[in-house]
């Protein structure tokens, strides 16, 4: 089973010995954590699937939202856990840059993050292979064009912030297209790890891809008295 659910979205697909078996997406605007198990259960329903026949589960890490990560994170735990079965996880923009693994050259993905900043991860893509170039990080739009390259492929929500300054993107010869994969399904997921070499479970607990304190994670903190 692969899982995504690092924002106000939640997908979740079944795969068996490669081929995809069932999808499902829910999309309603509140909190994962409200639709999570809801999606889950709908994907085995839908399947005729049962959650023993499992033999792994895989899923996003993000970077995303606070409490999203903490609920699919979580919640995929346990039901490895319970299952006695292996976990994997994979950092979200890596996902989006694998959907270009035929493009040959630097794949830059940038997501929407707070404060009109943006979550920004760099790869190499070539021969079917994506490679991270640097660790995901939090980028300033100004910034970001400043370190654009010539052949750069840019995908992501981020491109929204930058649209404005398309035409110096045009001449330093960046390439983009808005309609390039912005939602990681579940599937997406499960095909990203079916392309690895086989490795060991990660186990829990799985991390969640944090770049700096967000409101609602300095207001947890003090809850447990950290």
């Amino acid at each position: 089973m692969g899982l995504e659910g690092s924002g106000f979205a939640v997908s979740a697909g079944l795969c068996k010995e490669g081929t995809p078996v069932s999808l499902a997406f829910t999309n309603s605007g509140i909190q994962t954590s409200e639709i999570i198990l809801e999606t889950i259960e709908s994907l085995f329903s839908r399947s005729g699937v049962n959650k023993e026949d499992l033999r792994g589960i895989c899923v996003s890490l993000g970077p995303g939202s606070f409490t999203s990560l903490r609920v699919s994170l979580a919640t995929v735990e346990a039901l490895a856990l319970g299952l006695d079965i292996p976990v994997y996880g994979v950092d979200l923009l890596r996902l989006m840059a694998a959907s270009s693994l035929y493009f040959d050259g630097t794949v830059k993905v940038i997501q929407k993050a707070y404060k009109g900043e943006m979550y920004y991860g760099c790869y190499r893509t070539r021969s079917g292979k994506v490679a991270e170039v640097k660790p995901i990080d939090l980028i300033d739009p100004k910034e970001f064009i400043e370190e654009l390259e010539k052949g750069d492929l840019i995908m992501g929500t981020g491109l929204e912030l930058i649209k404005s300054q398309q035409e110096e993107m045009r001449e330093k010869g960046v390439l983009w297209r808005e309609d390039f994969r912005t939602q990681v399904s579940g599937l997406d997921v499960i095909e990203y790890f079916l392309d690895q070499p086989e490795k060991p479970s990660q186990g829990a607990p799985l991390e969640p891809i944090y770049i700096k304190l967000s409101e609602a994670e300095i207001n947890f903190d003090k809850r447990a008295g950290r």
